[in-house]
């Protein structure tokens, strides 16, 4: 059914790669990027306090379905006997506050780095949501599982906070909050050796049997996806590392040809 299962996790661990581009892939990514268009080209910022409203919503909305789905995950722990999904968890566990995923960590971080203005956080954070959000879209694993067409909470949650992710800092930028600079590069780079700490202390002492942010084992080795599925466990490391690394770059060149422009669409 449609909606069948809707306040449940089940099936989040099946066919993390089975969907990869193929036709519901493709039209999840058709439809982020209609939304992210309509959102740094159509929406009209000319009134301030319209601009403070949708960043608001869209800071709220993140927390929304973060805790939300928490209630699902904790629910599932304590009402079933065995696990529904990998994501159940117990109330008394550090993923019911905050995750030890990068997109996890933002989902959180990034609502009270707008709100709070905390500068020194904004380079790291604004890039990696983007950045997150981005490589979600392309590797949908959170998104479309099981049934694609069998509509979860969690499936929507996934959708809706991955693309924030992406529009929230560009909207930003667009309306002239946050301008990235290459002299804080090193704000990026200590953001990434704390999140990656964060990660390793999830992995070693919180859920052994975990992959946060693939460090313990390569998830695509032997899958579809090229390169990435011939770097056996251990060795992945070097490349996931690499592969962040180009990612910052890809971002950062990203974000110095487009805040101008974007910031006219403001003006």
């Amino acid at each position: 059914m449609f909606l069948a299962r809707f306040f449940s996790s089940e099936g989040m661990d099946l066919m993390p790669d089975g969907y990869l581009f193929t036709f519901p892939h493709f039209l999840y990514i058709a439809v982020s990027i209609l939304v992210i268009y309509w959102m740094l080209f159509r929406v009209k910022t000319n009134n301030q306090n319209r601009n403070k409203w949708i960043v608001t919503v869209m800071c709220i909305l993140l927390l929304f379905f973060k805790y939300a789905g928490e209630v699902i995950f904790i629910y599932e722990f304590y009402t079933f006997s065995e696990p529904v999904s990998s994501f159940s968890h117990s109330l008394f566990d550090w993923r019911t506050l905050i995750s030890f995923q990068m997109c996890g960590i933002n989902n959180v971080l990034l609502p009270f780095v707008i709100w709070f203005n905390v500068k020194p956080m904004k380079d790291f954070i604004y890039t990696t949501s983007v950045i997150g959000g981005i490589v979600v879209i392309l590797y949908p694993s959170t998104v479309l599982f099981g049934d694609p067409f069998t509509i979860t909470f969690p499936m929507i949650r996934s959708l809706i906070v991955h693309l924030i992710l992406v529009v929230l800092p560009l909207y930003l930028i667009r309306i002239g909050d946050f301008k990235l600079e290459k002299k804080y590069w090193y704000r990026s780079l200590i953001g990434s050796i704390l999140t990656a700490l964060w990660a390793l202390y999830g992995n070693i002492f919180v859920d052994p049997n975990a992959n946060f942010m693939f460090m313990t084992k390569n998830p695509f080795y032997g899958g579809p996806i090229p390169l990435l599925n011939l770097v056996p466990s251990g060795w992945h490391v070097i490349l996931v590392l690499l592969l962040i690394l180009i990612g910052f770059i890809i971002v950062y060149k990203w974000f110095f040809r487009i805040q101008d422009k974007l910031l006219k669409q403001h003006i």
